[in-house]
């Protein structure tokens, strides 16, 4: 039987910093947070923050649900003017990202990427 930890529990920690919004994301992001990470995402506003920075070094799992969910927060910030960076996505989010064709969709925060791991694929060029 799956037993849930706290290392899977999710969790979503909102920063604002001069022109940006830090998102910080724990645990495992599936189906079962869908829906509140979309109400999340949706609920920052269109503040004047120029960039929504997402931190994704705690996400174990992200599946095909989620992954949309950032899509859509991609897109919605392109509306607004902002722009979506990821930070320290994780093997397993790189992984998923790579799978499903969305690892080049997206900006990274370069100091947050790991070049001595191995990745799966090859990251896209980093944002400075």
């Amino acid at each position: 039987m799956y037993q849930a930890s706290s290392q899977n529990l999710f969790r979503f920690d909102l920063e604002r910093e001069e022109d940006r919004i830090v998102v910080r994301l724990w645990g495992e992001l599936d189906l079962a947070n869908a829906r509140r990470l979309r109400e999340a995402f949706g609920a920052l506003g269109d503040g004047a923050e120029r960039e929504l920075l997402v931190d994704l070094a705690e996400v174990p799992f992200i599946d095909s649900t989620c992954l949309a969910v950032l899509v859509w927060a991609g897109n919605r910030c392109r509306e607004q003017g902002r722009q979506l960076v990821l930070r320290a996505p994780t093997r397993a989010v790189v992984s998923a990202l790579a799978a499903s064709g969305l690892l080049r969709s997206f900006r990274y925060e370069a100091s947050s990427l790991d070049s001595a791991k191995p990745w799966p694929t090859r990251l896209p060029a980093a944002t400075g």
